[in-house]
């Protein structure tokens, strides 16, 4: 049974990668309708991070941040085809445009381990496609799958854009320490959240968020430089573009506390250049300091 999912996943992708890159955000757009229409989880976990983040939102203009939020979630959903379909130099023809490049230039430069911070924002599978296009090989970590098949060519495909991906679990973190001490690049999501020991309460957007020491862990053991990216979606299905964002200087912080806020900052700089566009479907409070509630079973969320 398994292996027959996995079979279906890979076709349905298959199926939208031979798509244009309109036709296939069209169809993600029709899920995140759908989503918007019931009481799903996307929805309700999103409703609950605008009540927390926006409070100064009118309800009117909360409604609308969500609707175009879960259009934006299944866009994402629909572009794994193209992103996993296209052949690399097709996917990288949808960069339009490129912001503050130079920045990226001088993240090459540094004599030392290089860090590559991509939130949950846009379409993040484009930076991976955007450094291969350079000629820049990245070290990335992967969530593995539940279903072998699908976890397979899921890895094949990412890799066959230029990336190097290892698991997350400790022989990942100990291939990025290596990458980054022999001065090369390495691309981590800074913003999902952690297990309890791997993270540290921190401000993120006016609420108290438990936030990954690992990223900054890496910066500290090896003196990386660090630099945010995302890919930001363009309208009518026009493309994307690739936006390189300077972090927060205590980012570099020995305090611990200061550097997961200052990476938090730094992650909502990010956020403002496309709202809308953010994984905002996901329990980011979830786990809050002891005698804090949990805001979705507060909010009783599915």
């Amino acid at each position: 049974m398994d292996s027959f999912l996995g079979y279906l996943a890979i076709s349905l992708i298959r199926l939208l990668g031979k798509a244009s890159l309109s036709v296939a955000q069209s169809v993600g757009a029709l899920v995140g309708k759908w989503l918007l229409l019931r009481r799903t989880r996307e929805r309700e976990v999103a409703r609950v991070n605008f009540d927390l983040v926006y409070p100064d939102l009118s309800p009117a203009e909360r409604q609308q941040l969500l609707t175009d939020t879960l259009i934006e979630t299944g866009k994402v959903l629909g572009e794994t085809g193209p992103m996993w379909g296209y052949a690399p130099e097709k996917a990288a023809a949808l960069i339009r445009r490129v912001h503050h490049k130079e920045r990226y230039d001088e993240l090459m430069a540094h004599d030392g381990g290089k860090l590559l911070l991509a939130p949950h924002l846009g379409n993040w599978e484009l930076v991976n496609t955007y450094v291969a296009s350079l000629g820049d090989e990245m070290t990335a970590m992967y969530k593995p799958t539940g279903n072998q098949r699908f976890n397979d060519w899921m890895i094949s495909r990412r890799e066959a854009g230029g990336s190097r991906l290892v698991p997350t679990d400790t022989s990942g973190v100990k291939a990025l320490l290596v990458a980054l001490k022999r001065k090369r690049l390495v691309g981590v999501l800074p913003d999902q959240e952690p297990k309890r020991i791997g993270g540290v309460f921190a401000d993120f957007m006016g609420q108290t968020a438990l936030t990954p020491k690992m990223p900054l862990d890496l910066i500290k053991r090896t003196g990386a430089k660090a630099l945010f990216a995302f890919a930001k979606r363009l309208e009518h299905g026009e493309g994307f573009e690739i936006y390189f964002i300077e972090p927060d200087e205590e980012i570099y912080s020995a305090d611990l506390e200061q550097a997961a806020a200052a990476m938090n900052r730094s992650i909502a700089r990010c956020i403002e250049h496309c709202p809308a566009q953010y994984q905002w479907t996901y329990k980011r409070f979830k786990r809050q300091p002891e005698g804090q509630p949990n805001p979705y079973k507060v909010a009783k969320v599915p």
